[in-house]
């Protein structure tokens, strides 16, 4: 991660910071063609609507010299978000979620940053397991957390798109 060595990189709750890069990032799905589900839809990248599933403290930014770079929603909730899976034994993790890059801080390893950072964050609240899911059809997407530790779980058809859910598990912490 060489490219990371320059400038003040921070990592930080910033909901509005947060949104802004959010927002960018479904624009740019949108206007690229890439039909984004309704979580990355411009009118439901609001507070209004995403406070309705996260809390403001669990939107996280990156920022490099003060300026959004990355974002993401790091979640820890034992609510059963993947039943298909759990069935009905709800396994508590941390959940990740709209992680995005703004397009000028592209390829500088920033979802690999966010992605350590909540690991960093499950490990101090005791929580064994991350998981994330993306579209099955982005490549890129599936490496990134494949390299960072994930293992896919299930690939679901969703209708409009087929979605991987991958999980890592966290090596136990002594108390």
């Amino acid at each position: 991660m060489s490219a990371m060595t320059s400038g003040d990189i921070k990592i930080i709750n910033d909901m509005s910071a947060s949104l802004l890069v959010m927002r960018e990032a479904g624009k740019w799905l949108k206007d690229s063609g890439k039909n984004p589900n309704k979580w990355w839809q411009l009118q439901n990248l609001t507070p209004e609507f995403l406070l309705q599933f996260v809390t403001a403290e669990e939107f996280y930014v990156v920022t490099i010299n003060g300026a959004p770079a990355a974002s993401a929603v790091l979640q820890i909730t034992d609510s059963n978000q993947w039943e298909f899976i759990d069935g009905n034994t709800p396994l508590k993790a941390l959940y990740i979620h709209w992680v995005c890059v703004s397009r000028q801080f592209a390829g500088r390893g920033l979802p690999t940053l966010l992605i350590k950072h909540a690991e960093k964050l499950a490990q101090a609240a005791h929580v064994a397991f991350m998981r994330v899911d993306t579209n099955a059809d982005e490549p890129k997407l599936r490496r990134i957390y494949e390299s960072n530790g994930f293992t896919l779980v299930k690939v679901l058809n969703e209708g409009y798109r087929n979605t991987a859910y991958f999980q890592k598990t966290l090596a136990k912490q002594e108390k």
